[in-house]
């Protein structure tokens, strides 16, 4: 699946994190987006897409590159986070999705990130993004009822929500496990 037009800024705040690390080129970020990784199970990001996302990242003064010495190899650019970049990631995987559509590639995204961290802030997204979505079946659910009576389909589409609603909160109850351990680093 490539990356849709509302996932890049996910995966440009995802190579961000990535970053937090320490210091990388374009070929390491690349491999941790290869099939058969976690990363390519949420999206597909393609070699020439990755670059271009540290070319924009770059421009937008959230990343900084630098030619090094490959030894015999041709010069690599290596990268690093601006403070900017720090800030901007930080607030991302901090920050809940707002919809339950968004847990398809931006929630997954920022839990990686997110797990790499530290397993607390992992723990704290989880704690929040369920606050999120328990308040919005609340919402939901209350504005169901009187509609319900009045027009069969507009209760239909409601109890759609609310279904998307409770699937990504049961989902979110199959990540904590993994909130409580590191992710494997690669």
């Amino acid at each position: 699946m490539p990356v849709e037009r509302g996932a890049a800024e996910a995966v440009r705040h995802t190579l961000l994190g990535l970053l937090l690390e320490g210091p990388s080129h374009g070929y390491d970020l690349a491999r941790l987006f290869r099939p058969g990784t976690a990363l390519a199970e949420i999206v597909h990001l393609s070699q020439a897409h990755l670059y271009a996302l540290l070319t924009r990242l770059e421009r937008d003064d959230l990343i900084e590159g630098e030619q090094q010495d490959a030894g015999a190899r041709p010069q690599r650019r290596v990268f690093r986070l601006t403070e900017s970049g720090r800030s901007a990631v930080l607030a991302w995987v901090d920050e809940p999705v707002g919809h339950p559509r968004d847990m398809r590639i931006e929630f997954p995204l920022k839990f990686y990130v997110a797990r790499r961290l530290e397993a607390n802030r992992a723990q704290a997204l989880l704690t929040r993004q369920r606050r999120v979505f328990e308040e919005y079946r609340k919402r939901l659910q209350a504005e169901a009822a009187p509609a319900d009576e009045a027009d069969p389909f507009i209760g239909l589409m409601r109890a759609s929500r609310v279904g998307r609603v409770q699937a990504a909160l049961d989902w979110l109850d199959l990540c904590e496990p993994l909130a409580h351990r590191g992710a494997p680093r690669s």
